[in-house]
């Protein structure tokens, strides 16, 4: 039998709605089952569960259940899963001043996972706080939340002897942009445990110093793609003009680079332009004012410039080089880092598409 198109879309209809309505059921039983919930094992569960819905709707049965929840590991899952909805920051913070160490620890490690501002004093503290684990968490906190004057916080944390704790720190002296702290952070850059390289460079692009940069620029041929990326990526914290001719120039003496793709995402969050060129002379190569080489010398360019492609003029022009060869190609209209705008001779360049590849 054959069904016609609007039974067949009335069936989907019906399908769908029927769908929505069991989720819908479905989602409300965790309300329910907290209520029902025969025993204190039961309860965690649901709360559990809750958490990991992230569904805000059941935000206040796991505050009251904070609140007012008979044990200590009832209220300690809890303050977990509010963690998990970024959500409860009052009651949190109230927990963990007036309840036990089992809650104390869930609900500062859940404010720390939020990583609200108005809980930056409450971390501070808890840093400082007898019990490990507290301690730990503060600096998880303040490594979102923190100022500058938290730098010699951080850098205490890098001595101790927990590695998340220590991570969180580095990346924290790079969120309140301590570049003072940078000695004891660069260390972390050529450790053997990649989790920590990739946070230093983290840090070593937040922080936008001269001494960090070279740290990245090391970094960007590592044959770890991890790391390479993380070093292209950190770039991006810098001034384009800055660290823009690196990343053209790794292009073109790494064309085969696995990470060449992070290096143009990176180019393209600088906002660099289309395509650049790089000087490729053993002294110097004199930018002209007009596409001729009897035209008037505006600057001369290093060996290894890098300037900003502007345009190639439509015919090509046959030069004599220093040898008395006669060279024949464009002459590219180009502008300097400082503004300066004039014409290059194409065979004493490379020309590079920052999106892609060698232009030639």
């Amino acid at each position: 039998m054959n069904i016609s198109r609007g039974e067949k879309i009335l069936k989907t209809f019906i399908a769908a709605i029927s769908f929505l309505m069991v989720a819908t059921l479905y989602a409300g039983d965790l309300k329910d089952d907290l209520k029902n919930a025969s025993d204190d094992s039961a309860k965690i569960s649901v709360v559990e569960s809750m958490g990991n819905t992230k569904e805000q709707k059941y935000q206040k049965p796991l505050i009251d259940t904070l609140t007012n929840g008979e044990s200590s590991k009832l209220r300690a899952a809890a303050a977990t899963a509010l963690g998990k909805m970024n959500a409860g920051i009052n009651e949190l913070q109230k927990a963990y001043e007036t309840d036990d160490v089992y809650v104390r620890e869930a609900s500062i490690d859940a404010l720390a996972e939020i990583g609200n501002a108005k809980s930056q004093s409450t971390f501070e503290n808890a840093t400082k706080d007898k019990n490990e684990k507290i301690r730990f968490s503060g600096i998880k906190g303040l490594s979102k939340t923190g100022r500058i004057g938290n730098a010699s916080i951080f850098r205490n944390a890098l001595e101790w002897k927990d590695k998340t704790t220590q991570i969180y720190a580095i990346r924290g002296i790079g969120n309140i942009n301590a570049y003072n702290e940078w000695n004891y952070v660069k260390p972390f850059c050529n450790n053997a445990d990649k989790d920590f390289v990739l946070a230093c460079l983290y840090t070593a692009g937040k922080i936008q110093y001269t001494e960090a940069l070279n740290t990245i620029e090391k970094h960007m041929a590592s044959p770890d793609s991890d790391i390479s990326k993380a070093a292209f990526e950190a770039t991006s914290f810098y001034k384009p003009q800055v660290v823009i001719p690196t990343l053209i120039r790794f292009k073109r003496d790494n064309p085969t680079h696995p990470s060449l793709e992070a290096l143009s995402a990176t180019l393209k969050k600088l906002k660099a332009a289309k395509q650049y060129a790089i000087v490729k002379v053993s002294d110097k190569l004199n930018l002209r004012s007009k596409a001729n080489e009897r035209s008037e010398i505006v600057i001369s360019l290093k060996a290894n410039s890098v300037v900003e492609v502007l345009g190639h003029e439509s015919r090509k022009y046959i030069i004599s080089n220093s040898a008395g060869e006669e060279i024949e190609d464009f002459w590219y209209q180009v502008k300097t880092e400082d503004g300066k705008k004039g014409f290059l001779f194409g065979s004493y360049l490379d020309v590079i598409n920052s999106n892609s590849g060698l232009n030639q």
